[in-house]
């Protein structure tokens, strides 16, 4: 065969598919006054139709997608990720034919309930006609739609497969996606409540009061946090309050005033604690270790809760801490300084929170605990604020929540 043949043979085959899909458009996809009931179908691997209105499989010729919006679709799900081979221009394309666009990339192992989320904020905004979801072929497709049926339904794990598994998803390793994200996690035994974030107090100045101290009551709260403007550390242990102000070159350790207010606080409330003895603990990473043996010890993964709270009542050697002045260093390194204590040895307790994945949230970047002291110095000082560095002796005393 020519060029020239091998050429029209090409176009000819393009030209009928174009022509079957604007049959299916204008005729066997339409109801009473011609107003289309189903969406057309197209030529695409396993192409399955999900739902009224949805359908899905692989990957689309964007060269069809004015045809597609002419037809009445108007979204178009990408769930391919960056490094397959799909067009670039994509999204591009189908916004200029006039549909909505989403890029959603998944892996074979990657599927978490975010990803269901944001395919039905897609469908409440761009919804109203037709939607294609598509993937290489289909198997991420119905991985995702499985699972977005399922919290629709309110489906436990294994019916979230059977669904997943209906709307052609094959692999094993999706189908255990769709059933971790569908197993609930387990309700630690303490009560967690947070206001602010560091990221929103100490990077973006967002200082303002978000919760009045008056309004927490208990003798099971533990917290830490900081003042309403950057006024003071603040850390609660056994429900009472306790502030740490720099005044002057010192700090004080004032009473709380009556309506005084937290910008940023992690609170939690837990009533049974288990006790562990510590061995020398060099840091603060050999602490949180000793703080994610010691929850397994009492039955709860620390890596897998948001976060962990935590006790500890001992001896604190080469004990760095401050107190901020009014602004953060980082996020403001020409605001005054804060109050700072270095190298002591100190008696007294570290409260604190242990969080795997909460950097700028609840701990700096880097960091995986937030901790605050509350201590009497070698030299009868008292001390508090927020921990910076610090060793602990040998028999000191860990709690941690108790799952028993």
């Amino acid at each position: 065969m020519t060029q020239s043949q091998m050429m029209h043979s090409s176009i000819t085959r393009r030209w009928k598919r174009l022509c079957a899909l604007t049959v299916l458009t204008v005729t066997s996809c339409a109801g009473p006054g011609g107003a289309a009931t189903e969406a057309p179908t197209l030529e695409i691997k396993n192409f399955r139709r999900l739902a009224p209105g949805v359908v899905g499989g692989g990957q689309v010729d964007v060269s069809e997608f004015q045809i597609m919006a002419d037809g009445g679709y108007t979204l178009v799900v990408n769930l391919r990720q960056e490094g397959e081979a799909f067009p670039e221009d994509e999204g591009k394309l189908a916004e200029q034919a006039g549909m909505g666009y989403l890029h959603l990339p998944m892996g074979g192992d990657t599927l978490v309930a975010e990803n269901a989320d944001q395919l039905a904020a897609a469908l409440d905004e761009f919804g109203s006609g037709f939607v294609l979801v598509h993937c290489a072929s289909g198997n991420r497709v119905g991985a995702l739609w499985g699972l977005h049926t399922a919290i629709q339904q309110n489906a436990d794990p294994e019916q979230g497969v059977a669904l997943a598994q209906a709307a052609g998803m094959r692999s094993d390793s999706l189908a255990a996606c769709v059933r971790a994200a569908l197993t609930p996690e387990p309700a630690p035994p303490f009560g967690f409540r947070a206001w602010g974030s560091m990221r929103e107090v100490l990077r973006n100045g967002e200082t303002q009061g978000r919760v009045d101290l008056a309004s927490l009551n208990g003798s099971h709260l533990i917290g830490v946090g900081a003042l309403a403007g950057l006024s003071g550390e603040l850390t609660i242990d056994k429900g009472i309050a306790h502030v740490a102000a720099v005044s002057g070159d010192g700090v004080t350790f004032p009473t709380p005033a009556s309506d005084a207010q937290a910008t940023l606080l992690a609170l939690a409330e837990v009533s049974t604690w288990k006790e562990i003895t510590l061995p020398a603990i060099a840091n603060l990473e050999e602490l949180e270790d000793a703080v994610i043996a010691a929850a397994s010890q009492a039955g709860i993964d620390a890596t897998s809760v948001p976060t962990m709270p935590f006790r500890v009542e001992g001896t604190f050697e080469n004990l760095c801490l401050h107190v901020l002045n009014g602004s953060c260093p980082i996020a403001d390194p020409d605001g005054p300084e804060p109050w700072r204590l270095t190298d002591a040895t100190a008696e007294g307790v570290l409260v604190g929170f242990f969080a795997a994945d909460a950097a700028g949230k609840l701990t700096h970047h880097g960091q995986r605990s937030h901790v605050h002291a509350i201590a009497i110095t070698s030299e009868g000082q008292q001390a508090g604020g927020h921990v910076d560095s610090t060793g602990i002796a040998a028999g000191a005393k860990l709690f941690v929540p108790s799952s028993k």
